[in-house]
């Protein structure tokens, strides 16, 4: 068994002992209990991003088959929460409660809840738009990474496997706190960083992250501007991420910038569609990604450029496509790059395909017109 998803599977298999009871009491379709096991069997042989997608893909359709079923929305719940999808795992944790009102669990989920909604705040203090990403017990996996997404400067690539961040390992960590993780180092660097300052003649505490940063040869020819000249200047102390390639045993440190983390674009699920684009007040920009996107390789830093301009005026936001099907379909989305523009939630207009960066400055600056 694949030692990457063993605490899946650990969770998985206690939830299941605890639905069996239910299908022998409730009117459980058939088909709906072997869609469940179907997911369940993805997990347990699973060995790349995919699979968990897949395994999603089969408890939602026993959720369909079976709405009311309580433990399929539990583990659609719990799936979701260690694959990046926080407002997911609040959606189907309410669902959950709500079928199962007398449920022994409830303050623990409860809890679960609440730790979601930490979750999407402190990732979007961060920024990190255009990544998703996984916690596994041997680190956490890069499930998704848009093409020039500001992260990917570094070489960082989907399939990679961050093991710590500085020196703190976040194997075995959730993904909360691996984003705490990056918080946290961030101000215990950027202190570091100050203080060598008040100290000239001594070796600087940081001194090896930031000469191995800054002579980096691969990030050197990473960060010249695009074929649409696009580029952002990257600023702040430099953090070190421990990481794992796909099909490598040997761990590499990759250095980012603070700022890469930091961004006016916002990355959002389809549960967050309505609260985030449709309800919102300001004009919204909502890009569509995938990471196998060629023409997203300019679009995207093009977006961020646009971003940092009319901040407060626009609002810019993010959608994986592979990770939000049911958003994408129900939109119509044909292909990626799409960008579409919402106004007093509705949309006014939609554009497909490349973009140049005159075209994105027009569709823009028609967004921020009243």
């Amino acid at each position: 068994m694949n030692k990457t998803v063993r605490h899946l599977i650990i969770m998985l298999a206690v939830t299941l002992m605890a639905a069996l009871p239910a299908l022998a009491q409730e009117d459980i379709p058939e088909a709906a209990q072997e869609r469940f096991k179907a997911g369940f069997a993805i997990i347990e042989t699973a060995n790349k991003p995919a699979d968990f997608l897949a395994a999603a893909n089969e408890f939602e359709a026993a959720a369909a088959l079976a709405p009311r079923w309580p433990d399929i929305h539990y583990n659609l719940a719990r799936l979701a929460a260690e694959t990046d999808k926080p407002a997911k795992a609040i959606k189907e944790y309410r669902a959950y409660l709500a079928l199962a009102p007398e449920a022994a669990d409830r303050a623990a989920v409860e809890g679960d809840i609440a730790r979601m909604k930490e979750m999407i705040a402190r990732k979007r203090k961060l920024g990190l738009p255009g990544v998703v990403f996984a916690a596994m017990p041997d680190g956490i996996w890069v499930m998704e990474l848009a093409p020039g997404s500001r992260v990917g400067k570094t070489l960082l690539r989907k399939g990679y496997k961050i093991v710590a961040v500085e020196d703190e390992s976040v194997v075995g960590a959730k993904l909360d706190g691996f984003f705490r993780a990056i918080e946290t180092q961030s101000v215990k660097v950027a202190a570091a960083k100050s203080e060598d300052k008040k100290q000239p003649g001594q070796i600087p505490a940081g001194f090896r992250s930031e000469m191995g940063f800054a002579r980096s040869q691969k990030f050197m020819r990473a960060t010249q501007p695009d074929a649409a000249g696009n580029t952002v200047e990257e600023t702040g102390p430099a953090i070190a991420f421990t990481v794992i390639a796909p099909g490598s045993s040997d761990a590499g440190k990759l250095f980012f910038k603070q700022s890469m983390f930091r961004s006016s674009v916002i990355e959002i699920e389809e549960d967050e569609f309505e609260d985030e684009v449709i309800k919102e007040r300001l004009p919204v920009v909502v890009t569509f990604w995938s990471s196998d996107c060629g023409p997203c390789q300019d679009l995207v830093p093009a977006v961020e450029a646009e971003s940092a301009k009319h901040g407060g005026t626009v609002k810019f936001v993010n959608v994986n496509v592979n990770e939000n099907r049911k958003l994408t379909k129900s939109l119509e989305v044909k292909g990626v790059p799409t960008m579409m523009v919402y106004k007093g939630g509705a949309l006014v207009s939609s554009t497909v395909g490349r973009v140049d960066n005159a075209r994105l400055a027009e569709l823009v600056q028609g967004a921020a017109a009243q």
